[in-house]
């Protein structure tokens, strides 16, 4: 395999050490402080890499045959990251820093938007006054939300409010009303998660817009973040028993409508957006109209789809009435179909959502039952239409099961260590066991569907297994892996996991040995340049 080095370890050690003596009293703060990485974080054909101590974020372009490597300069002490739903941009929180030393400049808390699609392009930055630790972004990536975990302030937060969070416009610069940060009313809870919405219109209203919902124990927070200075709405959920904790929201755009699953709730339930006449100009023009859906034995999982013509339809289990319900979603009926386990996940296939799905998967995770179901789509809602709920039987258990992305195959994996893997075929439904595979500590599926590529961090090698014929392959490597990536393009990136960068890139599950490259030091490229 071929080698870039980007900086002599050894002699960086040396030259720092040397350096620091000379920058005993004067030495900046970033020195002293703890370093952190966060990544690798895969993007469409970019991976990266962002680190807490050198306050930049290090993109690897793997579009080429030769691997660009760039640096954005960003906020000191980055807490956070994730990337936009399409994978072409990064967003990053950074905490700041005190000012210590004399000529030393505060920096508070901001929230970074990177384009990964233009690497010449500076990273934006928006002041969002709070340390932030969690991020939402809408899917279409015009809006974002920062706001708290629920796991409370870590060792370097003192106050802070946990209902506090900043809307921050992506289309628009920074300005003093960009980002709108917001308190929102509290019950004695605190978010445990937000999800936006795609661009919904309300009837009576002509322009589409984005709502977040703000899922809390015993409560669910509406706010129009299109308009973010005007108020929340609270849905009270409780029922005054064990509390209503909201897990999941999915979404009805065409009739701006959600559908909300509950743990300790007995139906879905549904949020229509109606309009309501606005008291002043800042006020809401919306409203929201609640209605519990035929689920009636406490949902654990849902899922939304649209058929051929457009119709939105919502699948839910319900493990205690041992029932799947399919909800229209446009006109809220229902047909309830019986099952014989308790069913606690829904896989709909094809996945990835450009053709409409024509089958969906049921399985019992928690029971790790030794069958899995199938349902037909087409027509279910037809009462003359015979259910089509179909039982496959399996040798051993399920403890999880993973859609191969853009095939009608899923992954069985039958024991917690991902040792005993099998392939269900949702054309033939049939199933085939992946023997002779190693542990799946990481694993990642090739962009056409076509691989499953895989490794454990106590052996250096990466696995490969055609999908079609189940013929399994592997990739020597010089070094143990610690995490495989597929990008876009089909190359795969095996992380190493040294501090300095220290990765393997495979061109493709075909490649040989010497067709690989291998990078060291790349954490490091360009730091000597940097002030110190």
């Amino acid at each position: 395999m071929r080698t870039h080095h980007f900086i002599q370890v050894v002699g960086l050690a040396a030259l720092l050490s040397t350096a620091s003596c000379a920058w005993e009293d004067e030495r900046s703060i970033r020195w002293d402080r703890d370093r952190a990485i966060l990544g690798p974080i895969p993007l469409k054909t970019n991976i990266a890499y962002i680190d807490s101590g050198l306050d930049r974020v290090t993109l690897l372009d793997l579009s080429e045959a030769t691997t660009k490597i760039t640096t954005k300069n960003i906020g000191r002490n980055a807490i956070h990251a994730v990337p936009s739903p399409d994978r072409h941009r990064l967003f990053v929180i950074t905490r700041g820093e005190e000012a210590i030393h004399h000529g030393e400049i505060d920096q508070p808390p901001q929230f970074w938007a990177l384009d990964t699609e233009h690497p010449d392009t500076v990273p934006v930055s928006y002041a969002i006054g709070s340390p932030f630790d969690r991020v939402a972004v809408s899917p279409d990536n015009t809006i974002a939300i920062a706001y708290f975990s629920a796991a409370g302030p870590d060792a370097a937060g003192f106050f802070r409010n946990p209902n506090e969070m900043a809307v921050i416009d992506l289309t628009q610069p920074p300005s003093d009303t960009n980002p709108t940060l917001k308190t929102i009313r509290s019950f004695g809870s605190v978010p445990e998660g937000i999800t936006l919405s795609p661009p919904m219109v309300v009837p009576g209203t002509s322009l589409p817009r984005t709502f977040g919902f703000i899922l809390s124990s015993n409560n669910l927070t509406i706010l129009d973040v299109s308009h973010p200075d005007r108020r929340e709405i609270s849905v009270r959920l409780d029922l005054g028993g064990a509390p209503v904790i909201p897990k999941e929201v999915v979404f009805a755009p065409r009739t701006a409508s959600a559908y909300v699953r509950s743990d300790n709730a007995r139906d879905v339930l549904q949020v229509i957006l109606e309009p309501a006449a606005a008291a002043t100009p800042t006020s809401n023009d919306y409203r929201p109209v609640l209605a519990e859906l035929g689920a009636g034995g406490g949902p654990t999982d849902i899922a939304v789809y649209d058929d051929a013509a457009g119709k939105r339809f919502i699948l839910a289990a319900t493990p205690n009435t041992k029932e799947i319900v399919v909800i229209d979603a446009d006109t809220a009926q229902f047909r309830s179909v019986p099952v014989a386990d308790a069913i606690d996940r829904i896989i709909l296939f094809p996945t990835g959502g450009e053709v409409p799905p024509h089958k969906a998967l049921f399985a019992s995770i928690a029971a790790k039952t030794k069958r899995v179901f199938v349902l037909d789509l087409e027509n279910i809602t037809d009462p003359l239409q015979q259910v089509g709920l179909r039982p496959i039987s399996l040798d051993k258990s399920v403890s999880d099961v993973v859609p191969v992305p853009g095939r009608d195959l899923a992954m069985l994996v039958h024991d917690d260590n991902r040792t005993v893997l099998g392939l269900l075929d949702m054309d033939t439904e049939s199933t085939s066991p992946m023997l002779g595979l190693g542990k799946l500590d990481t694993y990642d599926f090739s962009p056409d569907g076509m691989h499953l590529i895989g490794a454990t961090p106590s052996i250096s090698r990466v696995g490969f297994v055609a999908l079609d014929n189940l013929h399994p392959t592997d990739f020597r490597l010089d070094d143990p892996p610690t995490r495989v990536l597929s990008t876009q393009n089909g190359k795969i990136f095996v992380d190493h996991g040294d501090p300095l960068g220290h990765a393997t890139i495979i061109p493709s599950t075909s490649a040989t040995r010497d067709e690989a490259i291998v990078l060291a030091g790349f954490l490091t490229i360009n730091l000597l340049d940097s002030e110190p």
